[in-house]
């Protein structure tokens, strides 16, 4: 009895570490499984024991209230700069490029939104050609109605063939909500709209790469040296790191979904993304590194408008003024999180 108590512990410490490397070193760990990996036949996805699945879920609730106790020094203390509350249209610019560089790269792989999608080849051509219309369109900043409706339409398209892309992708149709609907700087309903949908898909994409059914990404760690804790000489199998990697991935998702230090959040997802794509040109492996570079286009557009367009929170303690009265000095809002 004594000796599985230990293995037990020694299993539960060697989770704990490993997520919290992941979250310290974020590289290598957010890379779209399905984009570079075949489907792996399994009789059952195997689930993890009952000590990993505790551990997991202490780590999630440690990760949020770490969030939510961030989230209060920054409103007490105004600890975000004020240059990310902007109310200029150049980071919306930016956003409708970064969109336009997407499906310019989807049309020109003559992928239909996403590398692991497969359509019919007249569906395929129709959506190759959609996808090059809304990027002439994004960067031209004309026919905005248009692209909205076309991007509606390609993922109506995706949802029909694959199910799953529906709770991986929705983040899409926040973009064609800001297209369609900002003026010089993008609605609140906008944002709100992209970091719900951005969170939505962070979760579901650490769910079916990772948590539910690892297999795929252990075999991908098979041809590829991205579990760097066994590097280190740690006893910390593939499926292990899957698992750390589908914690992180969830926990940011989860903070998104809490509109807790969304700034902040946004940049742990780039260093994320950045580290992976910058692993793979290290290797060089340049065609998937431009792959992970196009394919993570949307999130860094949704980043960009999270940025710079998320709304102020007031500092803990102001108080409301009445309507129509002016601020005092003290009800000044404070600076944005």
């Amino acid at each position: 009895m004594a000796t599985i108590t230990i293995i037990r512990w020694h299993h539960l410490a060697a989770i704990a570490v490993g997520g919290g490397c992941l979250g310290v070193f974020p590289a290598l760990s957010h890379a779209h499984v399905k984009w570079f990996s075949e489907p792996v036949a399994e009789p059952a996805p195997a689930l993890p024991d009952s000590t990993t699945v505790v551990v997991l879920c202490v780590l999630v609730a440690v990760g949020t209230l770490l969030a939510k106790a961030v989230d209060l020094l920054s409103r007490a203390y105004s600890l975000t700069p004020r240059c990310l509350c902007s109310r200029s249209t150049g980071p919306l610019r930016l956003v409708y490029y970064l969109i336009a560089g997407y499906f310019l790269g989807a049309a020109l792989t003559g992928t239909f939104l996403v590398p692991h999608l497969h359509v019919a080849e007249p569906l395929l051509t129709l959506g190759v050609a959609a996808q090059l219309v809304v990027y002439s369109a994004l960067l031209l900043e004309r026919g905005r109605a248009l692209c909205a409706s076309l991007i509606v339409m390609l993922f109506v398209i995706a949802g029909l063939h694959d199910p799953l892309f529906v709770m991986e992708y929705p983040v899409l149709l926040g973009l064609a909500w800001v297209v369609l609907f900002a003026d010089k700087t993008p609605t609140p309903l906008g944002i709100f709209l992209v970091r719900c949908l951005l969170g939505a898909s962070l979760i579901s994409l650490a769910f079916t790469e990772k948590l539910h059914n690892p297999a795929r990404a252990i075999a991908l760690l098979d041809h590829y040296s991205l579990n760097f804790m066994s590097e280190l000489g740690m006893a910390y199998s593939d499926r292990l790191f899957v698992y750390s990697a589908g914690v992180v991935e969830l926990l940011i998702g989860v903070v998104f979904l809490s509109g807790w230090v969304t700034r902040l959040t946004i940049g742990v997802l780039f260093a994320f993304m950045v580290a992976t794509n910058s692993y793979f040109f290290w290797i060089g492996e340049y065609r998937m590194a431009m792959i992970e570079l196009v394919g993570h286009l949307p999130i860094f557009a949704c980043g960009i408008l999270l940025l710079f367009y998320h709304p102020v929170s007031e500092k803990t303690g102001a108080s409301v003024s009445h309507p129509g009265a002016p601020a005092r000095a003290s009800e000044a809002p404070g600076r944005p999180r």
